[in-house]
């Protein structure tokens, strides 16, 4: 496959890394804490994006100042506690990193997560010095899936939208992805191919073993 992208933008949770199940049982614990009642497998409240959305709607009340911080952190706490020292990378990451590397592609880590989290994870995974620069929940005013964390990322690598591919593993990811108008890989952790491919993935992927191989293929 001819690869004609001059930047490569990663998503974090599912993409790099599959830490559904850690965050899962931290939003458990969280509404056991918080609501006297854990959270059903599946719950639709843990799907807004980011922290503090998820936190009031797992709540349901507007929460916001110094009371949003410390229930914000609670929960991403629990998820460092639960996932210290169990986290591992998606198969093959380390070698695509290597091969995007060797051909001077830089690689960016663009997520929904707040700073905290990716503060935690990349060094977790040994991954703190493998992107360029790393763009989360603070560092821009809308999220996933909206386009603006992936133009931000374009603006600054200096290359177009369209010159940059994106990985995602998840609905809001890619939609994001999409809008931005780059092309976006799925990594098929959450999704099926077909409906990566719906929802305007242009390649799947079941992980990066598997994308270096289609990228290897004459």
């Amino acid at each position: 496959m001819k690869f004609p992208y001059k930047a490569v933008l990663f998503d974090m949770d599912g993409t790099i890394t599959d830490s559904t199940a850690f965050h899962d049982a931290a939003w458990d614990e969280f509404a056991l804490e918080h609501l006297g009642k854990g959270l059903e497998a599946g719950d639709p409240r843990l799907v807004p994006g980011r922290t503090i959305d998820i936190v009031r709607a797992v709540l349901g009340r507007h929460v916001e100042g110094e009371e949003a911080d410390r229930l914000h952190d609670d929960k991403e706490l629990r998820f460092h506690k639960l996932a210290r020292g169990k986290m591992s990378t998606i198969a093959g990451l380390w070698a695509y990193l290597d091969w995007l590397k060797a051909k001077g592609i830089p690689a960016a880590l663009v997520t929904n997560a707040p700073q905290i989290n990716i503060d935690f994870q990349l060094p977790e995974l040994g991954l703190d010095k493998a992107f360029v620069f790393t763009i989360g929940a603070e560092d821009v005013k809308q999220g996933k899936p909206h386009p603006d964390p992936y133009l931000e990322a374009c603006q600054r690598l200096g290359v177009a939208p369209e010159e940059a591919l994106v990985h995602e593993d998840s609905r809001l990811g890619i939609a994001a992805g999409v809008a931005a108008g780059c092309d976006v890989s799925a990594i098929l952790t959450e999704l099926e191919a077909a409906t990566a491919l719906v929802l305007g993935a242009r390649y799947t992927a079941l992980n990066f073993e598997d994308w270096l191989d289609q990228l290897q293929r004459d």
